[in-house]
């Protein structure tokens, strides 16, 4: 072996793991009942930093948070407040190319809102709504559009026949064979609420640990969305929750509890990291959910062609489905972007008055979730205010995505298995410099 290989095998390298929105009481509720070996470990021996981010609760979301801890600017510097706006601001600085310029190497998988401006990344897989470019060879490129397809047309179950080929392919070529029985296991219960969750976040642990494996990079981030996802909307069926609300029956089943399988998922892979030589490895879920106080539903558009036409909404360009109950329009004139506008916020149910839609207008972009919150029976009739237009049979275009479970809360956590040289309590946007300092030391 020649110094320059012996060299680089002694060389530490860098982990961030975003575990999105975690709750750490949840997690240390488990572990207090004989739970999560791995995070155990690692609590007792590790500080936990808490984070601080955003007052107002609007800009509460991750696709915000992340964004902060990748740039170390507040929203109010960084100004990124939809999903996949990062593409509209190449001049923002990220640790990723700021890290590679320093002449190292970096890798991510599904990096929540970042832009992939790295010159030499031996693998970059975009989260499923952001389009930058993917880096890593043919069959991650062709993973990535299978992923993109089934998370975003998830509400409708839809997954094209390539991408479960692909996503077959990435079965064999990724997971390790002692892993296929759970699997196959996650597969047998693929009905149960949150398994394909849990299954999408196993897969990406998997390519992830594979390709970090293959290529060893100096600085590598592995971005998992699922916990928050479950949080959202299995909550009240967690053992580590305490209040006095309770999902439907139909819903998910009391004994089912879709947080602790997922919390699992990630010790296991905390485990397996920790087994790695030379690896420091950071923990950080931007901010974190606490219990919501009453049942809210979530709805999705199933296509948001066909219903815009059926609204008369015209003139655009493009609409994209974003995360859940989300999507974004693009408009050929900022005239018939304002019309859009006008028509889409008016809409209202014709049963108790309460608003479809929430629409935040960019001039040439409308950004829209759906926010009607309670149960839609068929002949549920919507009506906008500004021309009368009505929607008589709203149900055919929707499809029932959750039932809101968890809610946002604006202090986050931070902790490794290397001391972080930090105060107790920090901004978010002081995360970032803390990463560096880790990779370049």
């Amino acid at each position: 072996m020649n110094n320059n290989t012996l060299a680089d095998d002694m060389k530490s390298r860098t982990i961030l793991i975003g575990l999105n929105e975690i709750n750490f009481d949840f997690l240390k509720a488990y572990i207090d009942k004989g739970h999560l070996k791995h995070f155990a470990a690692l609590l007792s021996d590790s500080k936990v930093i808490q984070t601080t981010s955003e007052d107002k609760y609007e800009l509460l979301e991750p696709w915000i948070q992340w964004v902060t801890i990748y740039t170390g600017r507040s929203y109010d510097e960084h100004n990124i407040f939809r999903l996949g706006d990062i593409m509209e601001h190449p001049k923002l600085p990220q640790l990723f190319e700021e890290i590679e310029d320093q002449g190292l190497t970096v890798a991510a998988v599904s990096p929540f809102n970042a832009d992939n401006r790295l010159k030499k990344s031996s693998f970059f897989i975009p989260d499923p709504w952001t389009k930058t470019k993917t880096s890593g060879g043919w069959f991650v490129k062709n993973l990535y559009k299978a992923i993109h397809q089934s998370v975003n047309d998830n509400a409708s179950e839809k997954v094209s026949l390539t991408s479960l080929i692909t996503l077959a392919m990435a079965f064999v070529f990724y997971v390790p064979i002692t892993s296929w029985g759970e699997y196959l296991g996650n597969i047998l219960k693929r009905k149960k609420p949150g398994i394909k969750a849990i299954v999408l976040d196993s897969l990406l642990i998997d390519v992830f640990t594979k390709l970090w494996k293959k290529h060893t990079p100096d600085f590598s981030h592995l971005f998992l969305n699922s916990g928050a996802h479950i949080q959202h909307h299995y909550l009240f069926n967690s053992d580590a929750y305490n209040g006095k609300l309770s999902n439907p029956e139909w819903y998910c089943p009391k004994g089912w509890d879709p947080l602790l399988r997922i919390l699992t998922v990630y010790d296991k892979l905390l485990g397996k990291l920790s087994q790695l030589d030379n690896v420091k490895i950071i923990i950080a879920t931007g901010l974190h959910q606490q219990a919501h106080n009453e049942l809210t539903f979530y709805w999705r558009l199933n296509d948001h062609k066909v219903f815009l036409a059926a609204a008369g909404v015209q003139d655009y360009t493009q609409v994209l489905p974003r995360m859940s109950r989300d999507f974004l329009i693009n408009f050929r004139s900022e005239e018939a972007c304002l019309s859009a506008d006008r028509l889409l916020s008016s809409f209202v149910s014709t049963l108790d008055q309460e608003p479809i839609f929430n629409v935040d207008n960019r001039g040439d972009s409308l950004f829209i979730e759906l926010v009607y919150p309670s149960d839609i029976k068929e002949n549920h009739s919507i009506k906008s205010k500004s021309n009368n237009k009505e929607i008589k049979d709203f149900k055919q275009y929707v499809s029932f995505v959750a039932i809101k479970n968890g809610e946002h809360n604006g202090d986050g956590y931070l902790t490794s298995n290397v001391p972080l040289q930090s105060a107790d309590k920090i901004e978010l946007t002081a995360v970032k410099d803390i990463i560096m300092q880790q990779v370049l030391s």
